[in-house]
């Protein structure tokens, strides 16, 4: 598995008593990953409660960007699920998401986010298009939305006919590139139901807590104490 982003989970004990720690687990995890994190941070089945998470990274490879809370509603299977559906993209279809996550229409929450990662035909990514006048270019030069003779387009007024095709759009302009919309239908693949999210992708569990073993115990109890011996 490669890291697709990653979520800094702690103990809500320590973390209200301002004691520093947590734990970076990478996403997407593996259930033997996420409980040897909740150990490192003295989360176990008895205090469930304690887990939270309290911070997101994304990656160079998948730099979308979203609130912090975002994260913090989501459920972890959800949070793997939606790890697995990024590891799966190529690295355009990861630049179209995290441009579409900019354009904003379906990231507001980890629903949105999972649905969007399953949508990304529903968006037209123009990597090379960073400005209306860029835009204006495209749709003329490349595209031949108008059949300009060479001798007008000396005249021609590239950027407001970009600017109006924007507004047209209901474009962005993005680290990325420009994203638009392009009114493909937007199938709602996950309803925000956890039995949705396929067996293979589900990781959240409780590890138990370390218990001595209690032979060893009672065998500890029942050695002799150390003595000292002296010799003449």
């Amino acid at each position: 598995m490669s890291e697709q982003f990653s979520i800094l989970i702690d103990s809500r004990t320590r973390f209200e008593t301002s004691e520093p720690g947590g734990v970076w687990l990478s996403m997407p995890t593996t259930k033997e990953q996420l409980h040897e994190a909740m150990r490192n941070i003295g989360v176990t089945a008895e205090k469930p409660q304690d887990l939270f998470v309290g911070g997101f990274a994304n990656t160079e490879q998948c730099p979308f960007d979203v609130p912090l809370s975002v994260i913090q509603s989501a459920s972890m299977d959800e949070l793997n699920y939606f790890g697995k559906l990024l590891e799966m993209q190529s690295d355009g279809d990861k630049d179209k998401f995290a441009a579409a996550v900019t354009h904003g229409e379906y990231a507001g929450s980890m629903k949105d986010l999972i649905n969007l990662a399953q949508n990304l035909d529903c968006y037209w990514l123009y990597p090379t298009v960073r400005s209306e006048e860029d835009y204006g270019y495209y749709l003329i030069d490349e595209l031949d939305e108008l059949e300009l003779p060479e001798e007008a387009k000396k005249y021609f007024k590239y950027e407001e006919y970009g600017r109006d095709a924007v507004s047209k759009d209901k474009g962005q302009f993005t680290e990325q590139g420009y994203i638009y919309n392009n009114q493909n239908t937007f199938t709602e693949w996950y309803r925000g139901t956890e039995n949705e999210i396929p067996k293979e992708y589900r990781v959240m569990s409780f590890p138990q807590p370390h218990r001595p073993d209690p032979s060893k115990v009672e065998m500890d109890a029942a050695a002799p104490g150390q003595k000292t011996v002296q010799t003449i």
